[in-house]
């Protein structure tokens, strides 16, 4: 008797296998996401670097061969008139520069009121905000962009401040649709779904909304694909753009910091796509230092360099909008949200390479925004679409050739600021 209920266990065991445990495996490894990312493609990571508020002829409008300008435009006594472009100061004022301010610098197209949007320190002689830095004072960015690729047709996505355009970095959009687009800061930090309820922020169609959103984004369609993801930040920083998702913000992945940036190049352990923003000081909005950020982008990118992660790699580094500093190029007005301003762009890879400019593969000119890294990643990750600015920006991978490598490893030295001394990264 016992031997035979020993038997029927044993049935019941297989049985329970059978008909319970091989179909939850099966169904378990059908829901698993399984990698949209090739062993035999060149790029393996991408490196999305976001700084804060400058314009391209801010930072590059001297920079040789490049679309740039020494003279501005300045609605005087109501007469649109050429003034000359100030030396770039390294601790700059916070100009205004929010939706309406934007436009009216826009002046539908003029490019010519800067001084009245941005009103404080630049409404009167010598209008700061028309401004623009020599090689001398931003050495290491000139230096990235003489070595891999620097594009001077690249716009902010939207016409106005850092909470919508960082939108457009994660989500190719700053709402599901366009009626319902972010397009002003939330006027109460941290900006996103850890905000007091009581906090709103404007939408395109005047609606006030609590800025903690469910449309999907990158991050979204990486995990469903299986592209590991990490949006490295600072607990000191309001732009964290996945904050404002109430699907992410509490992720893990979500929530990392600039040193596991660098712990995971040490541990050969950087996902296949990052979001890196810098802390607050060293994010270079101002009034913080431009130098000082550029030391912390600097470290950044040495570590890279010298990890087993560049040989493929592509960092994109941009700034998130204008900050109210004067830019000559009239925006492409591709929808009622914009484009924004012109911005830096560099493309930093042993790949990056502008096709579009034979005489000078450092300088690219095709029209990009913050959308385009999120179509290349789409397109080297083959994953689907958002279906929003995505789907018209233009492809970084025209200034980018797969087919050799074409630049080395740049080691650059971090260099001794205005009243301030180099920066090394420390936990926050």
């Amino acid at each position: 008797m016992f031997e035979e209920r020993k038997k029927d266990l044993r049935r019941f065991r297989l049985l329970l296998i059978l008909v319970v445990i091989v179909p939850l495996v099966l169904v378990t490894k059908t829901l698993a996401p399984q990698t949209h990312v090739r062993a035999d493609n060149p790029i393996q990571h991408i490196i999305f670097i976001v700084k804060e508020n400058h314009s391209f002829d801010d930072y590059f409008g001297l920079f040789p061969g490049a679309n740039g300008t020494t003279v501005g435009y300045a609605k005087i006594n109501g007469v649109s008139t050429q003034i000359p472009l100030n030396p770039g100061l390294d601790s700059s004022p916070n100009f205004i520069h929010e939706w309406n301010p934007a436009h009216i610098a826009y002046d539908n197209g003029q490019m010519d009121a800067f001084n009245l949007a941005a009103h404080n320190k630049c409404s009167a002689p010598p209008y700061l905000c028309y401004q623009e830095m020599t090689q001398s004072q931003i050495p290491n960015y000139w230096a990235y962009a003489q070595n891999f690729v620097l594009n001077d047709n690249t716009f902010a996505p939207l016409m106005g401040p850092s909470f919508p355009n960082h939108q457009f970095t994660v989500a190719a959009g700053s709402g599901p649709d366009l009626d319902h687009s972010v397009i002003d800061n939330p006027h109460t930090p941290p900006w996103g779904c850890l905000d007091p309820p009581s906090v709103r922020v404007k939408l395109y169609d005047g609606e006030l909304v609590y800025p903690c959103f469910d449309y999907s984004n990158l991050a979204d369609e990486m995990t469903a694909a299986g592209v590991t993801w990490k949006y490295y930040s600072s607990s000191q920083t309001i732009f964290n753009a996945l904050e404002a998702n109430q699907n992410d913000y509490m992720l893990p992945n979500a929530n990392a910091r600039p040193q596991d940036f660098l712990n995971d190049l040490k541990n050969n352990t950087l996902p296949n796509f990052s979001w890196l923003v810098a802390p607050d000081a060293f994010d270079e909005h101002p009034p913080n230092s431009t130098c000082v950020g550029e030391n912390w982008t600097v470290q950044m990118l040495n570590a890279l360099m010298q990890s087993s992660a560049w040989s493929s790699s592509v960092v994109f580094l941009t700034w998130d909008e204008y900050g109210g500093f004067y830019d000559h190029v009239a925006p492409p007005q591709m929808d009622q949200l914009g484009l924004g301003f012109r911005v830096p762009f560099l493309i930093i890879s042993p790949y990056a390479y502008a096709n579009n400019d034979p005489s000078n593969p450092h300088i690219g000119h095709d029209l990009f925004d913050f959308s385009s890294v999120l179509k290349f990643a789409e397109e080297v990750f083959n994953l689907p679409s958002l279906g929003r600015d995505d789907v018209t920006a233009g492809d970084p991978m025209t200034e980018i050739d797969t087919s050799m490598v074409h630049n080395p490893p740049l080691i650059l030295q971090q260099r001794k600021c205005p009243k301030s001394h180099a920066y090394t990264i420390t936990d926050d």
